[in-house]
């Protein structure tokens, strides 16, 4: 006989099978339509175009997949992606026979150190992480415009090129690391004791601290984590355009923050995957460019992608007063 607890677990387990299935319909109904009314879509070239444009905000969206999930967010995440690119990039045209492992290693060591900071303020300063990541991100994008004047400079030796748009079998470069990010730190999300702590600090840090779970050095590490996948957004933003470019990031925050909740984390903390960012990273780039290819003005593109906000936060605002 089946008791109501028993139909009531079972309509909460199809609620979540539809959530998870829901946002990859979502993205198959969109490849569909832009395959059945734009033969350019199924092109190789633009399908390259698609994954070599969405790997960099792609992988800024993996640093933020934990820090969501985490219960916070990290609004420095564009302008750490600038600090990589001016620091890696006058690091390589400086250094002797640009040094590209000289300019890799400044400029991860900077965005670390942001990063760091973030998470100092956040996990033992106990600031709340807008304020701590908006004021960073404002110190530091200012502080890049006053050191470049706002100027990008030119002169990184062309072979590094390869790492921004290079291809293996046919295949862009970017999205190879961007894959290669995702499926390591879906793996330490899922997979490891730090990524389970990170699910339990984000559904409730007390009851996590109770159990032993280091709570602030939990938060620490994500931030800094976050700071790292900008840090490699901005290297692979040189390897794009071989100069340094203090303009370089801009928007990125908001765009990866929409691709996670998009992709079923909620902004309450405690819920979200690496699978369904991906989705929701593809998502907003097929919209882009379908826009493009409809020959609409580039300037609707963030109102897109700020509806598409929207109404993924609305349906998991639903979710949960329904729950």
């Amino acid at each position: 006989m089946t008791t109501a607890a028993d139909q009531q677990s079972r309509s909460s387990l199809l609620a979540e099978l539809v959530r998870r299935l829901g946002i990859s319909l979502v993205l198959l109904a969109l490849v569909v339509f832009m395959l059945a009314t734009k033969d350019q879509f199924g092109t190789y070239a633009n399908i390259a175009n698609v994954l070599q444009q969405n790997a960099i905000i792609g992988i800024v969206a993996c640093g933020m997949t934990f820090a969501i999930i985490l219960g916070g967010f990290d609004l420095s995440v564009g302008a750490v992606a600038a600090l990589a690119s001016v620091v890696g990039a006058n690091i390589m045209i400086d250094a002797a026979a640009f040094n590209f492992t000289l300019g890799i290693a400044g400029a991860l060591l900077a965005c670390l150190s942001i990063g760091a900071f973030n998470g100092f303020l956040i996990a033992y300063v106990r600031v709340n992480p807008f304020v701590a990541t908006l004021g960073t991100m404002t110190v530091v994008r200012g502080l890049i415009f006053v050191y470049t004047n706002a100027t990008p400079r030119f002169g990184v030796d062309y072979s590094f090129t390869t790492i921004g748009l290079g291809k293996i079998l046919g295949v862009p470069i970017p999205t190879i690391i961007f894959v290669g990010i995702a499926l390591l730190l879906g793996f330490v999300l899922h997979r490891t004791r730090f990524g389970h702590y990170v699910f339990a600090v984000g559904g409730n840090a007390k009851t996590a601290s109770e159990m032993g779970i280091d709570v602030r050095r939990i938060r620490f590490s994500v931030y800094v984590l976050a700071a790292f996948c900008a840090a490699c957004a901005g290297i692979i933003l040189i390897g794009q355009t071989a100069s340094a470019q203090p303009q370089a990031g801009l928007g990125y925050e908001l765009t990866a923050i929409a691709a996670v909740i998009v992709g079923g984390a909620s902004l309450g903390g405690g819920r979200g995957s690496m699978g369904g960012t991906i989705v929701g990273i593809f998502i907003l780039g097929v919209v882009s460019n379908g826009l493009n290819l409809f020959g609409v003005s580039a300037f609707w593109q963030p109102v897109a992608t700020g509806f598409i906000l929207i109404a993924a936060v609305g349906l998991d605002r639903g979710s949960h007063n329904k729950g």
